[in-house]
């Protein structure tokens, strides 16, 4: 169910930001480090909830989101639908949805709102430097 890579073009000099939406601070760090591990990746902003998270993607206009469902206030499915709602298709970012909340219904929810992947934080977080490697370094 989910959506095919597309490979990004990127020149060599470009860093990719990556804007992370995390409630909880270890696993803050985690994204943080799978992010860089992946390459010339950068995490650009880390946002706790919906809507500071939403005000800071419309003010830096990251390349990547990763979106946790559950935030302090809001949810990231929240996030999702907003992003897409006001970012034309063209120029939306890659949108990776991490969650201990795997229920097909849910994972249905957010690919149907824009998200592109849906990872499970207990089994497949090492996916995130993999996708973002076949995405942007193909």
């Amino acid at each position: 169910m989910l959506r095919p890579i597309v490979p990004r073009p990127r020149t060599h000099t470009d860093l990719v930001r990556v804007q992370i939406s995390e409630d909880l601070p270890r696993v803050q760090v985690l994204l943080r480090n799978l992010v860089q591990q992946a390459g010339p990746f950068e995490v650009s902003a880390i946002e706790t909830t919906e809507n500071g998270s939403f005000e800071r993607f419309m003010q830096e206009r990251p390349d990547v989101l990763v979106v946790d469902l559950n935030l302090e206030k809001g949810s990231g499915l929240g996030l999702i639908r907003s992003v897409c709602k006001n970012i034309p298709p063209a120029e939306r970012p890659l949108i990776i949805v991490v969650t201990n909340h795997t229920l097909d219904a849910l994972q249905a929810a957010s690919i149907q709102a824009g998200a592109h992947h849906f990872l499970d934080k207990s089994r497949d977080l090492s996916h995130l430097p993999v996708i973002l490697q076949q995405v942007f370094q193909p």
